[in-house]
C-alpha cells in the first residue's frame, strides 16, 4: 500500500487548526504504513500516540492506556474496527471517548454501519491531512468542554452534598423520637420539598409538622428551612398552633418570593385535647381502630407564605379521640402519584388501604399500596405521610 493510498496531504493547517490541548490518540490500523502515516500526523500536531495492530490489541491498548481519541482502521483481519468500537463503546460507558473510522470504503452503507457500531465520525481514505486535522482538533475542544461540565458537576455535588449536611442537622438535630408517630418521606430529587417533623413541650405536649413547599428540589428544601426554625422553637414554648402559624407565616412571606409558599399541616396533641391547622395540604383524617373514618379536618387557612396576615384568620380545629384511634396525615404527592395509566393513587385507595390494615400496619400498608400502585413509574411530586396513635 502506498503513502498516497493511506494520506493525501490536502492544505497545510495553519497553527488556529491545531487542537488547543495535548491528547493521547490510538491509531489502529494492520499495515505498517498506515500507522506510521497517521501516527506521524498525530505526533506533528502535538499529541502523544500509541498504536495497535488488529481489533483485540486496540481493545488491550484501550485498557492498558485509556487514550482520548481512537482512530480505527475498518477492514482488518481477526477482529475488525466494526467489533473493536463495539467494545470499546461497552468498556468507556461512562467515559467520553470519540472514535473515528477510517476506512477505503466510502458506500453509504459502510457509513452508516460504523456509526451504528459506535464511531462518531468516519473518514474515508487517503485521508485528507487538512481534514483530519480539524477532526482532531474538533476532538480536543470536546473533550476540554467534557472536562470543564465534570469539574462543574465535581462542584455542584460537593455544594449538594453541603446543602444536604445542613438540611439534614436542621431536621434531625432538633427532631425527637416518639413511638406514637411513624412517618415516611420519599423525594423526586436529590432533595425533598416535603418535610416532617416531631417535637415535645416541655409539659409533654406532642407537635407534629408535615410541610409541603411548592416545587421539589434544593429550591423548595430550603424554602422549608424556616418552617422548621419556627417550628421547634415555638414547641418548646408550648405555644398554640394558631401563633406557631401566623410566627411561620411571618417568616415566610418575608423571606420567601413571590410564588412561593408551603402547604401545611401541625398537629398538637396533650392529655386527652387534640388540635390540628391545616393549610393547603389534604384533609386530615382520624380514625377509629377499625380503620374507619371518624372525622375529616380539612384546609381551612391558605398555606403559608402567600399573605402575611391570613394564617391567624381561621383558629386551630380541636378534636377528641377514643385510646386506639389514629390520625393521618399526607402531602398531595401522595393522592397525586399517578400511574402509567394516568391514574392517580387517590383518597379512595388509600382508606381502602387504611380500612384493610392492622393499626401497627397502616403506615407500611400504604407504602406497599403506592408502590403496587406505581408498578416502577416515579411519582411527580414527594410524598409525605405521617401516622399518630392516640392513646
Amino acid at each position: 500500500m502506498s503513502m498516497q493510498a493511506v494520506m493525501h496531504a490536502g492544505a497545510e493547517p495553519s497553527p488556529a487548526q491545531v487542537a488547543p490541548r495535548q491528547m493521547t490518540v490510538l491509531v489502529v490500523d494492520d499495515t505498517l504504513i498506515g500507522r506510521a502515516t497517521v501516527s506521524t500526523l498525530v505526533r506533528r500536531l502535538g499529541h502523544r500516540c500509541i498504536e495497535a495492530s488488529d481489533g483485540a490489541g486496540a481493545v488491550q491498548a484501550y485498557r492498558t492506556y485509556r487514550p482520548d481519541v481512537v482512530l480505527m482502521d475498518v477492514v482488518m483481519p481477526g477482529m475488525d474496527g466494526l467489533e473493536a468500537t463495539r467494545q470499546l463503546r461497552r468498556l468507556a460507558a461512562d467515559t467520553f471517548l470519540p472514535i473515528l473510522l477510517l476506512s477505503a470504503r466510502s458506500d453509504d452503507t459502510d457509513m452508516i454501519a460504523g456509526l451504528q457500531a459506535g464511531a462518531d465520525d468516519y473518514l474515508t481514505k487517503p485521508i485528507n491531512f487538512a481534514i483530519l486535522t480539524a477532526k482532531l482538533a474538533n476532538c480536543g475542544r470536546q473533550l476540554t468542554m467534557h472536562a470543564s461540565m465534570a469539574n462543574y458537576r465535581a462542584e455542584q455535588e460537593e455544594e449538594i452534598e453541603f446543602a444536604r449536611h445542613v438540611i439534614e442537622r436542621q431536621v434531625q438535630g432538633k427532631a425527637v423520637n416518639d413511638r406514637r408517630v411513624r412517618y415516611s418521606v420519599t423525594p423526586t430529587a436529590q432533595f425533598s420539598g416535603d418535610i416532617v417533623a416531631v417535637s415535645h413541650s416541655p409539659s409533654g405536649a406532642l407537635y407534629a409538622l408535615l410541610a409541603d413547599a411548592t416545587g421539589h428540589g434544593l429550591a423548595a428544601a430550603i424554602s422549608v428551612l424556616p418552617v422548621l426554625q419556627v417550628f421547634f422553637g415555638m414547641a418548646k414554648k408550648n405555644l398554640s398552633l394558631g401563633l406557631m402559624a401566623s410566627e411561620i407565616n411571618r417568616h415566610l412571606s418575608t423571606t420567601l418570593p413571590v410564588g412561593r409558599f408551603v402547604a401545611a399541616t401541625i398537629v398538637r396533641i396533650e392529655g386527652s385535647e387534640g388540635e390540628v391547622w391545616v393549610g393547603g395540604t389534604p384533609e386530615v383524617l382520624l380514625l377509629d381502630r377499625s380503620g374507619l373514618v371518624n372525622a375529616r379536618f380539612g384546609s381551612m387557612n391558605l398555606p403559608l407564605g402567600i399573605d402575611v396576615d391570613d394564617a391567624a384568620n381561621v383558629p386551630p380545629q380541636r378534636f377528641g379521640w377514643t385510646p386506639g384511634d389514629q390520625l393521618v396525615l399526607c402531602s398531595d404527592g401522595l393522592l397525586e402519584a399517578h400511574n402509567r395509566l394516568g391514574e392517580a393513587f387517590g383518597s379512595q385507595r388509600l382508606e381502602a388501604t387504611l380500612r384493610d390494615a392492622a393499626p401497627s400496619r397502616r403506615h407500611d400498608s400504604v407504602r406497599d399500596a403506592l408502590t403496587v400502585h406505581l408498578d416502577g413509574a416515579l411519582a411527580h411530586d414527594d410524598v409525605s405521610l405521617m401516622m399518630i396513635d392516640l392513646e
